[in-house]
């Protein structure tokens, strides 16, 4: 699987009609590259940005994608070596692999330098989408060994087992704080349901809502936190590249 192929941003402001009428303006010599990006309001590096994927990729690179680009260890380490063994520079190896900005090859190469492990990226929104799943004591139990093994990876436990990102935080949290006694499901200990009368039957059951709508506060809360980080780089690419 080929990963690291598109470089346009989700959030374009220039529609693929536009990217591919300018640079096959100035593929056909109909005018030069800072004329072009006056013309259509984009900052030159930006135009440049375009033809260099235009050219590595065709019109397919130009087109928006609905999620974030997905990099392998072998992707990011191809890149480093590139750099590592002066076939450009990162401006240049920025557009060659098509990358969002030269700061995010230079992150890679700094890991590389201090030698700190280069990991697969998978941006896999699913994870935070995914419903409150019902476990048992076992099933947590193992869902936290799993994350405690993978380095605290609560996406991949998430996406591995089924259930949301905020509950596999949670465990994780609580596990790190008292141990696997606090996975313990202590609801509805004290009475079994059919010995509790109704007035006590209807509070469990408000109280049981509470618990799970303060979990799924959580998780929308996990959400927009991701997409605000999302954003923040984005937009810390965007003005880094201008």
């Amino acid at each position: 699987m080929k990963v690291g192929l598109f470089c346009m941003s989700r959030k374009s402001k220039f529609s693929y009609e536009i990217k591919l009428k300018a640079i096959k303006k100035y593929l056909n010599g109909e005018a030069s590259v800072l004329s072009i990006a006056k013309l259509i309001g984009a900052d030159e590096s930006t135009l440049r940005h375009w033809i260099h994927a235009f050219k590595a990729q065709g019109p397919e690179a130009l087109k928006p994608h609905n999620n974030n680009q997905r990099y392998s260890k072998e992707f990011k380490l191809k890149c480093v070596a590139a750099y590592l063994t002066g076939k450009g520079s990162y401006n240049s190896l920025t557009h060659k692999f098509c990358l969002r900005s030269s700061n995010q090859l230079k992150q890679w190469v700094i890991k590389y330098n201090s030698h700190q492990e280069l990991k697969d990226y998978n941006p896999a929104p699913e994870a935070y989408m995914t419903k409150i799943k019902k476990t048992t004591l076992e099933e947590r139990k193992q869902i936290v060994e799993y994350c405690k093994d993978h380095e605290w990876n609560y996406k991949e436990a998430a996406l591995k087992f089924g259930c949301s990102y905020a509950q596999v935080y949670n465990w994780s949290k609580k596990y790190r704080e008292q141990g696997f006694k606090s996975l313990e499901d202590r609801r509805g200990r004290h009475l079994k349901v059919t010995k509790l009368s109704e007035t006590q039957r209807l509070k469990r059951e408000v109280e049981q809502l509470k618990r799970e709508n303060k979990l799924k506060d959580q998780q929308i809360a996990f959400l927009k936190k991701v997409k605000e980080l999302e954003r923040m780089c984005l937009l810390d690419n965007q003005s880094k590249d201008k």
